[in-house]
């Protein structure tokens, strides 16, 4: 199933070994975040595992970040998660830099996403609590402990290599 969000950003909708799968295409900016998260949580069920691939989206500002954090606040508090694949070096970068890449699950391919890597079980969040990282259970030490913390520094250079494999103008291409 396609959703068109708003011009720039196309979100399409497959499910795959039990979980639900949402590509993002386009640019996820201040003005498509909205309608494109919207939709997101719209066609993911309940107390999904919902995987949002990264592949196609070319560009992520800090907002679009904030609104997809909102989302995997409220798919966590419906008994689900929300786990990121597959992003691309622009994406990728955001994601270190505001170090989302230590709370959340990025995974280097929607097939590690699907297959159940990196699994974080769910934290019930108070009802009327904020939207936050923090608030929402995701949070630093929970992931640091029984050695996440390892996984997540081995995952990274793979991301990195993958995502450097996928630039879209070519640089970086083998």
């Amino acid at each position: 199933m396609t959703v068109r969000a708003m011009p720039g950003v196309r979100v399409v909708r497959s499910a795959r070994g039990g979980s639900v799968v949402i590509a993002l295409c386009g640019e996820l900016d201040v003005c498509t975040a909205g309608d494109a998260v919207g939709a997101l949580t719209a066609l993911a069920p309940a107390g999904a595992r919902v995987v949002v691939d990264l592949a196609g989206l070319a560009f992520m500002d800090c907002y679009s970040l904030g609104r997809l954090a909102e989302a995997r606040a409220q798919a966590r508090r419906a008994g689900g998660d929300l786990v990121l694949a597959a992003p691309q070096p622009v994406v990728l970068r955001l994601l270190v830099l505001s170090e989302m890449f230590s709370h959340w699950v990025v995974l280097a391919s929607v097939d590690e996403a699907v297959s159940g890597a990196g699994r974080v079980p769910a934290a019930p969040v108070a009802p009327g609590a904020a939207a936050s990282p923090a608030r929402s259970g995701i949070v630093l030490s929970a992931l640091f402990r029984g050695g996440a913390a390892m996984r997540h520094a081995r995952r990274l250079p793979g991301l990195l290599t993958a995502a450097g494999s996928r630039r879209h103008d070519g640089a970086g291409t083998r």
